[in-house]
């Protein structure tokens, strides 16, 4: 694929991803505290929407769109003018800050496509122990179930089925990291948790952010103004309200750090471990 042209501001621009219930709600909160970012804004379903339409219709180039763009870089070119466009009209919105800051879990497998579009991107990229993220996994599919919700997740059934799910958000930006040069970094969410003052660190470092003291652990008024973060509000909605998690409404706290033993049958525990074995080790959660 030929490079399309690329009008991005002259800031950085930072995408978040990781699996699922790994933590990136809250994680990105914190990271929204820079002195030099935008503040915390939803997820980026705009985003998530444009790159499923442009692998599904990349996959299909020569029957749904030759005979309308001609070359495959040009239908490239088109994402790239609204992912430019979307990414300048919400840097104005927030007065251009230094940091841009976007998240979505979904957006985690498009990053190196991402990349070939946008070279000047950053990408981190969150992991959390897989015990952890898929007990959560499993406890929203039991909510799901209860309402009669559909979702994309609530058909996981075995244990080899939700450590697949959990491992597809990695296996891309895994296989293909070294493409990605200066411009990914992986976290822990438990490091974040735990030590986020030495995290953030490393994380302004890499991003050009600049957090105060320990402001990023805070839940703050502006926070409680998010829509996201309106618990009442969030329970109406059966499919949004199901993944509502008490830890986006408080400061950061290491009580969530191995609440799977509360849920997981020491079969399913060792399941994963073996199933997931090298990414455990990678990651030092065993």
């Amino acid at each position: 694929m030929s490079k399309p042209e690329n009008n991005l501001p002259k800031q950085t621009v930072l995408l978040v991803g990781g699996a699922m219930r790994s933590g990136t709600t809250v994680i990105h909160r914190a990271l929204c505290t820079a002195s030099n970012s935008n503040p915390y804004i939803s997820e980026s379903w705009f985003l998530h929407e444009l790159f499923i339409l442009f692998e599904r219709n990349m996959r299909r180039f020569e029957v749904r769109h030759q005979d309308q763009f001609g070359e495959r870089a040009e239908f490239a070119r088109l994402i790239n003018l609204n992912l430019n466009y979307y990414v300048e009209m919400v840097s104005a919105r927030y007065g251009n800050p230094a940091v841009l800051i976007f998240k979505h879990p979904e957006l985690t497998g498009h990053f190196i496509t991402i990349k070939q579009l946008a070279p000047e991107m950053k990408f981190l990229v969150i992991v959390r122990d897989p015990r952890d993220v898929i007990a959560s996994i499993k406890a929203v599919n039991a909510r799901h179930a209860e309402t009669g919700t559909w979702s994309p997740h609530g058909t996981l059934s075995s244990m080899k089925q939700f450590c697949e799910y959990y491992a597809s958000y990695y296996n891309t930006v895994f296989a293909q990291r070294a493409d990605f040069g200066s411009n990914l970094m992986f976290v822990r969410y438990e490091d974040v948790v735990s030590n986020p003052v030495k995290t953030f660190a490393h994380i302004s470092a890499f991003s050009g952010a600049t957090y105060a003291d320990d402001a990023m652990t805070k839940f703050t008024d502006e926070h409680a103004q998010a829509k996201n973060f309106q618990k009442d509000l969030r329970l109406k909605d059966p499919l949004s309200g199901a993944y509502w998690s008490e830890m986006y409404t408080k400061d950061l706290s290491t009580e969530r750090i191995g609440s799977y033993a509360q849920s997981l049958a020491a079969s399913d525990v060792e399941e994963i471990q073996t199933r997931l074995s090298g990414f455990g080790k990678s990651f030092r959660y065993w």
